[in-house]
């Protein structure tokens, strides 16, 4: 490996290249999530489906990713695998939203969006391939990076909600999906192919644009606060520790309010008597907020307990949704944007780092791969169940009480999620 001279020191690093891919690359996956509100009641007038109906969409497209995330985890500490996974993901979610602008029966729209989009959204989102990258190509400022990266979630909002919202009042539903399925492979896959790469060591370069190695070995703290050795866990030792699984417990309850308040925030807003020009604007403030947020956890996941960041995290978002439980919100529905905002803008960066900084960087896609098929679960069912609850009761009242609910117990167990002993000490 040759190491980074002077000159190359005040070159971009390679790997905030990397973090501009990620973040429009999470902003093209980000269809799924509040975006998707959008097409809920004009496709199920236009085609006669139900909220639970088209729910179920969702929740096939996570039962997707956890199929497809143990096999893709593993290829991802693989040279090529990173690029590979993101070029062909930005391929098939392309061709997949162009094509559901074509369906006339739930059948297809289930084969296009539960299925290809699943599969596609696990190579191309922020839960999986680009947190792991990043976490590889950054060590002490990963929390700075990993958070940006994960903008792009919001950055999509911000984007497509508006555009959506606009094609979809001018030029209606069919239209909206044409146009971002065609953004979503622009976004994607050339530029993949020419800037991913799988470690920074691949290039001969060092984590974090750092010149030795004596750098990159010191990263983090201990939860006493000393300077520690990051430590590379094998998956076979990580998966003993409890540590792991107490954050799969948390992520999984904190994926409730994460994977259905997104769908049905809109319809929510909009049956309380908002319009839905008012609401897709109270969205993109939201996405807005959120994009400011994050870095701002990142920069103090690099200074603070994660899992202390990640309690405040859950906290603050149960505040938020506790905005849109009573009935008559009247102007303090503004407040729903801000809050939330605060809150649920640490849960993707403060997950993604918690994973790296716990476990450390070379099985890290292994990790990952295994363990988000079970915190996929909850996000997998909360929207489809989400929906039951207002097809059978007409309101969404008892489903933001279970978001509360979920995101106290994420708060308590993620406290108790302590990084473990280095295995050298085991």
């Amino acid at each position: 490996m040759v190491p980074a001279d002077s000159t190359s020191r005040r070159k971009i690093f390679h790997g905030w290249y990397i973090v501009g891919v990620a973040i429009l690359s999470n902003a093209s996956a980000s269809i799924g999530n509040y975006a998707f509100g959008l097409f809920i009641d004009p496709m199920g007038q236009s085609l006669g489906w139900s909220r639970t109906a088209m729910s179920w969409s969702l929740t096939i497209r996570s039962l997707l990713s956890m199929i497809v995330a143990p096999v893709l985890g593993p290829f991802v500490d693989r040279k090529h695998g990173a690029k590979s996974i993101m070029a062909g993901g930005g391929v098939v979610l392309g061709v997949g939203l162009i094509l559901i602008s074509g369906v006339q029966h739930l059948w297809q729209f289930y084969l296009l969006f539960g299925i290809a989009s699943g599969v596609a959204t696990v190579a191309v989102g922020p839960q999986l391939v680009t947190p792991t990258i990043i976490s590889k190509w950054f060590i002490r400022k990963r929390g700075r990076a990993v958070a940006i990266s994960t903008v792009g979630n919001n950055v999509g909002g911000v984007v497509f909600i508006p555009l959506a919202a606009y094609i979809i009042l001018n030029h209606g539903w069919r239209a909206a999906w044409l146009v971002i399925g065609v953004l979503a492979f622009v976004f994607i896959t050339p530029l993949s192919l020419l800037f991913v790469r799988r470690m920074p060591e691949d290039i001969g370069l060092l984590p974090d644009g750092d010149v030795s190695r004596e750098e990159t070995q010191f990263a983090g703290t201990t939860d006493s606060g000393n300077l520690r050795i990051e430590d590379d866990w094998p998956l076979k030792d990580a998966i003993k520790t409890p540590t792991l699984w107490l954050i799969v417990i948390a992520c999984t309850l904190g994926g409730v309010g994460f994977g259905g308040l997104p769908v049905h925030v809109i319809p929510a807003l909009v049956d309380k008597g908002y319009s839905l020009s008012y609401a897709s604007g109270l969205i993109t403030l939201f996405s807005f907020l959120v994009i400011v947020c994050k870095p701002v956890w990142g920069f103090l996941g690099e200074r603070i307990q994660v899992r202390y960041l990640m309690m405040a995290s859950f906290l603050i978002a149960a505040a938020g949704v506790g905005v849109l439980v009573p009935e008559d919100i009247g102007s303090y529905v503004l407040l729903f944007p801000v809050v939330y905002a605060v809150g649920i803008s640490g849960y993707l960066p403060l997950m993604n780092v918690i994973w790296a900084d716990y476990f450390g960087r070379s099985h890290l896609g292994a990790i990952r791969g295994l363990v988000m098929p079970i915190t996929q679960v909850s996000m997998a069912f909360s929207p489809v169940g989400t929906g039951y609850i207002f097809d059978t009761r007409g309101d969404y009242f008892v489903a933001f009480i279970i978001y509360i609910v979920c995101y106290v117990f994420s708060t308590m167990t993620i406290f108790l999620a302590r990084k473990p002993e280095t295995r050298s000490s085991a």
